[in-house]
């Protein structure tokens, strides 16, 4: 989608993948020979220490997603709480709503960030209830051990852990009823075993692949102090190889 938007707009600059396991080395490489990156999972906590300086949501959400070079000084900045809050205002308000949020690593904290911001009330749960703690404890909600989300009730469901990834479902489909708006911040695959559930329990639904559209547009703002032509970035997004689109049946 980066790609899309630099090409459109005739900016010479690529944007590549480099896969790291130790964040070490992705600071590393930023400082060698990039003027920027995104951040992905499991770095963007960890490379908080790492950086000259981080922007005041970032600082507050304790996480980081984007990070640009000026003069020499890495300075971290979140567009993830951004791009979560536009995809799921899309579907539903925020202020006044109770939102369960399932996790709690550097995604999990920028949906509380921005329920927070918004007006709206967070519950956090976590296999490792220690972290949902903090992480309420830090942005001002309330935790819940992993067995007790089936106790839960609220308005919003947000899934802000790998499991869609894996095929598996985070919140029992049977809680899940047409009043409530379910969001699972997993693109991959596009359409997870928690929004396949939603939409078959007739609930709002609102998909990873939005929020990281929105994430990314912030980020080309950050990067190259330019709004990005959306659409085309969209477009970039959902393209498959042969040029259709992918659609749910």
């Amino acid at each position: 989608m980066h790609n899309a938007a630099i090409e459109h707009l005739g900016i010479s600059a690529t944007y590549k993948a480099y896969p790291v396991e130790r964040v070490e080395d992705g600071v590393e490489l930023l400082i060698k020979e990039l003027d920027g990156a995104s951040v992905t999972i499991p770095h963007k906590e960890s490379i908080v220490p790492f950086l000259s300086e981080i922007d005041e949501d970032a600082k507050r959400i304790g996480a980081v997603n984007t990070v640009v070079k000026r003069k020499g000084r890495l300075i971290g900045y979140n567009t993830d709480w951004i791009g979560f809050l536009r995809a799921l205002k899309e579907k539903t308000r925020v202020s006044g709503k109770k939102v369960l949020i399932l996790g709690s690593g550097g995604a999990a904290r920028a949906a509380a960030y921005a329920v927070k911001k918004e007006g709206g009330q967070f519950t956090v749960s976590s296999r490792t209830l220690e972290k949902a703690e903090r992480l309420a404890l830090d942005l001002g909600g309330d935790a819940i051990s992993w067995e007790e989300r089936v106790k839960w009730r609220g308005d919003i469901v947000v899934n802000a852990t790998p499991l869609g990834m894996k095929g598996e479902l985070p919140f029992p489909q049977e809680l899940i009823n047409p009043s409530m708006v379910i969001m699972d911040m997993v693109y991959t695959p596009r359409f997870t075993p928690l929004l396949k559930a939603a939409i078959k329990k007739g609930a709002g639904w609102v998909e990873g692949l939005k929020m990281l559209l929105f994430q990314g547009v912030e980020q080309f703002k950050i990067f190259f102090g330019i709004t990005p032509p959306e659409e085309i970035m969209w477009k970039a997004l959902i393209r498959l190889d042969g040029g259709g689109f992918v659609l749910y049946p």
